[in-house]
């Protein structure tokens, strides 16, 4: 009888216990700051990724350096609706967050400009590059398929502009508060002259403080 009634206390802790420590799970939009805000310091949330890279994008739509230089490329090729192709180089990480995925900027602003009409984007070179054109050229040795289907050399169109940049941070600690600063540091250079075209800077700032009772 003892036993059984030491058991059963044991299942009625269990029981609450599990009910202490149960978990949820719920969605929620990632490109929205005002409900992603789980943060760490040295890390870079989602959802400035996307800020920064919506803030950018609307800068170089707005730009009038940009503008000009789209005036000159049309007068260049004498065609008034010409676009010129963009690939994305290499961007930089220098936060202490390794796991920065600094594609979800560039792919949110090489969304808003393919968009937007202004610029053509590339992936036959630059960060992104694929092997696949070069692997389709190769089936012109393969009898299998109709060679007049197979895409021939020469054909591939090299990029006129390239986005670079970084994503850099810099924290500093005094008494019970550290506060993190980093900047998005975007750029679009024509390949031809090395010129930048385009540059874009977006800040945001994290600011931890410890209590007095050290939690």
């Amino acid at each position: 009888m003892r036993n059984t009634m030491i058991l059963s206390g044991l299942a009625t802790v269990a029981l609450f216990g599990s009910g202490c420590t149960s978990t949820s799970t719920s969605t929620f939009d990632p490109s929205n700051p005002t409900v992603n805000t789980t943060r760490a310091i040295g890390a870079v949330s989602q959802a400035e990724c996307f800020m920064a890279a919506r803030a950018a994008a609307e800068n170089a739509m707005s730009s009038p350096v940009f503008d000009r230089f789209l005036q000159n490329y049309r007068s260049e090729k004498n065609d008034p609706g010409a676009v010129p192709l963009m690939q994305v180089g290499y961007l930089k990480n220098n936060t202490n967050d390794p796991d920065l995925q600094i594609n979800l900027v560039t792919d949110e602003l090489c969304n808003a400009l393919l968009n937007s009409g202004k610029v053509e984007v590339t992936l036959a070179t630059g960060r992104d590059a694929s092997q696949t054109f070069a692997e389709a050229r190769k089936l012109q040795s393969d009898d299998n398929f109709k060679q007049k289907t197979v895409m021939k050399k020469d054909t591939l169109e090299a990029p006129r502009l390239s986005m670079e940049g970084a994503i850099i941070s810099n924290v500093v600690k005094a008494d019970k508060e550290t506060v993190q600063v980093y900047s998005f540091n975007l750029k679009i250079a024509d390949i031809q002259s090395g010129k930048v075209i385009w540059s874009y800077i977006k800040t945001f700032g994290t600011k931890k403080v410890k209590s007095s009772f050290g939690w």
